[in-house]
């Protein structure tokens, strides 16, 4: 058919059809990366071609059709799903200027059209989320922040940009991070930071960031909308096993709004014929067959907030009374109403991950979750909680009671996983909710730089390491690394790291790109920028990434590592200063220590004896051989030889107040371990032993 006739037909209506063609209105991309847009269509169109159009300008434009089940166009493509009544619309390597009006569109008698508004923000790749996100008073809310994987080992954060500049409120501290009612935690497998808002007030309306700590202060912005919400029709639970009530044991029912501001407050009441009455306030009621009388007995929930009351369904209760037996049967209308809830449509893309998050009632905190998948007969149990984790393969589920969530994590995503599955709680009644998954293959987007090491270490030789990333596209991807000269481009590796060091540069100026390649096509990213400066030894090259701003200069690197060294050189100088004051301080100390310990004084004559003056109290022990040449050696001549050995010990006494012009009195006793000599006169003091064999010397001077 020839696309030119297609573009008055769209002309006839460009307004939604009822029932027959509907789509989300509003979508959001990222500058560089692509976009997949669901267009639902009724039966009746399973065999009709589908069609994606440009309405930005009147005329709306066709841009790509089915041709079958597929087409393509340029940056789009379009697929078709018969069975599920869905076609597909992918727009890669998104612009700034794709922004505007765009119809999903189906060539049939009552042209069929759903208008789309798509919005393209430019983040640089680097990270994004959900521009816009809700959360009610009182509650929680999560918001996931995607990343490249140059980002994994870089600190995350969340930060308040309702002022200017952007106030921290928290950030990981490895991959966690906790901050009063805000926490966040880091998964760099999967390339995501969560960040975690609990007890919302209105005052938290406003923008925020998602932030990483890197040269380029890489951010994203998101607005927060906290409203205060009416509750929701109170769901009713049983929080023990029914059947006990067949044996006459206690039942419990629970009462709870899953929706709505808190504080939320509940009544229980009874209703029969002609009354009504309240029985407990709180949100559980406890059944048991002393309390029941009669036959018949009707229950039911209130729970109420400052925006009204909603009621729940009623509780039936039929009582069985006999001769010292009781039994009851209680039933709920609608079991399993409001209990599980999650998207009913999810995609991924193959050699990917995708996480399904599944929000369920608080009641069921403590019970098993599962996750099934769907066939025509039943539902097959493909991984369950075993606590709060399980694992089967390629498949994880994680339970978070105090978020009532619990996350299915699919990694290596195959075409064949696309199909129907459940979320499940092991309960009575079985609450689950019906999941659809769609696996397609997705050309690869182009791919984003980053710096994997420090980057001024280039001015000073060292090694810079680049790396490439797209963070779309089917896996596996190959990536190879190219140097741009006039002539040809070459290839200079086959792996997503450029490293880059002064041995590899033979020219001043160099150029480097990197190529990202799957079975869908390949993109290219921007260029590497290197400078060299042939002055310095042995090179000095700054490093810049075309349009990202990650660059930097090495003359302020060079200036803070001169005066890094010169802070270097007077510090250990001054260190070393020290160290000698401090040595030369206790040597002086010893020797002036050393000096005092033994003053000795002569007198007029040179044969007189030698006095030795010590502190009051202290003693001198000493080896003499051989006298010096005195009175004493005169008389020990004919003493066999002399002294061998002998004891001084000297004692200072003070001098008294009348004395101060006298010499200082020293006693000395000195004890020779021979006979007593001849003319040596022995002393008599009390406490002087009688050693025959000793000779006793005072010496005053």
């Amino acid at each position: 058919m020839d696309k030119t006739m297609w573009i008055p037909i769209l002309l006839i209506s460009s307004l939604p059809v009822s029932g027959a063609l509907w789509a989300k209105t509003n979508v959001r991309g990222v500058v560089g990366r692509a976009i997949t847009i669901d267009c639902h269509y009724a039966a009746e169109y399973r065999p009709h071609t589908k069609l994606w159009c440009d309405c930005r300008w009147n005329p709306c434009t066709l841009l790509v059709a089915t041709n079958g089940k597929h087409g393509r166009n340029g940056r789009m493509s379009i697929t078709d799903n018969p069975a599920r009544g869905i076609f597909t619309v992918t727009v890669e390597d998104l612009h700034s200027e794709d922004t505007g009006w765009y119809g999903c569109g189906i060539t049939s008698v009552d042209h069929a059209i759903f208008n789309v508004y798509l919005k393209v923000s430019d983040v640089s790749g680097a990270v994004w989320a959900k521009k816009n996100v809700r959360g009610v008073v009182g509650r929680a809310i999560k918001i996931d922040c995607h990343y490249a994987a140059e980002y994994r080992s870089h600190t995350k954060y969340w930060c308040d940009w309702k002022w200017n500049p952007c106030t921290l409120l928290v950030a990981t501290n490895g991959q966690h991070g906790q901050s009063g009612r805000v926490s966040i935690t880091d998964n760099p497998a999967r390339g995501i930071f969560t960040v975690t808002v609990e007890d919302l007030h209105s005052g938290d309306t406003g923008w925020y960031g998602c932030g990483i700590t890197s040269v380029d202060h890489a951010i994203f912005t998101v607005y927060l909308k906290v409203s205060d919400e009416p509750v929701s029709t109170p769901v009713l639970r049983y929080l023990s096993p029914a059947n006990v009530s067949r044996l006459g044991g206690s039942v419990s029912v629970s009462c709870e709004s899953v929706n709505g501001s808190f504080p939320i407050h509940y009544t229980w009441f009874e209703k029969n014929d002609y009354w009504v009455s309240s029985i407990v306030s709180g949100n559980q009621l406890d059944l048991s067959c002393e309390f029941l009388t009669g036959q018949h007995r009707r229950y039911y929930c209130g729970a109420s907030n400052n925006h009204g009351t909603k009621y729940s369904e009623i509780l039936n209760v039929n009582i069985f009374k006999g001769a010292g037996t009781c039994s009851y049967v209680t039933e709920i209308y609608n079991a399993v109403s409001g209990a599980l809830w999650a998207e009913s449509e999810v995609s991924g893309v193959v050699g990917r991950a995708i996480t399904i998050d599944c929000h369920y009632a608080a009641v069921y905190r403590s019970h098993t979750k599962y996750w099934c998948h769907e066939t025509s007969r039943q539902c097959t149990h493909v991984v369950e909680t075993n606590g709060k984790h399980g694992q089967s393969g390629r498949v994880s589920i994680t339970d978070n009671p105090a978020g009532g969530i619990f996350t299915v994590t699919v990694v290596d995503l195959h075409s064949g996983d696309t199909g129907w599955y459940r979320c499940g709680i092991t309960t009575p009644g079985q609450p689950t909710f019906k999941v659809h998954l769609q696996v397609s293959e997705e050309p690869v987007s182009v791919p984003t730089l980053g710096f994997l090491s420090p980057t001024n270490v280039s001015c000073l030789g060292g090694s810079v390491s680049v790396s490439c990333e797209s963070v779309r596209g089917t896996l596996p991807i190959s990536y190879s690394w190219y140097e741009k000269t006039p002539s040809v481009d070459s290839k200079i590796s086959d792996n997503n790291t450029l490293d880059l060091h002064c041995q590899s540069f033979k020219h001043q100026h160099h150029q480097y790109y990197c190529t990202a390649s799957n079975q869908l096509g390949t993109k290219s990213s921007k260029l590497v920028n290197v400078s060299i400066s042939s002055s310095d030894t042995p090179c000095s090259f700054p490093v810049k990434i075309n349009g990202t701003g990650l660059e930097y200069s090495c003359v302020t690197s060079k200036r803070s590592k001169y005066s890094s060294w010169i802070t270097y050189i007077f510090v250990s100088g001054v260190t070393v200063l020290l160290l000698i004051l401090i040595i030369a301080f206790f040597w002086y100390r010893k020797r002036k220590t050393k000096g005092s310990n033994c003053n000795t004084s002569h007198g007029e004559e040179n044969n007189e004896i030698q006095d030795m003056a010590v502190l009051e109290g202290n003693y001198i022990d000493a080896n003499l051989q051989q006298l010096g040449n005195n009175r004493a050696a005169d008389h020990l001549d004919n003493n066999e030889g002399g002294i061998t050995y002998a004891v001084v010990n000297c004692q200072r006494k003070s001098r008294s107040s009348h004395d101060v012009a006298e010499n200082t009195v020293v006693y000395a006793d000195v004890n020779f371990h021979r006979k007593l000599p001849k003319g040596i006169w022995k002393p008599h003091s009390t406490g002087t032993p009688e050693n025959p064999e000793s000779i006793y010397a005072s010496v005053v001077s």
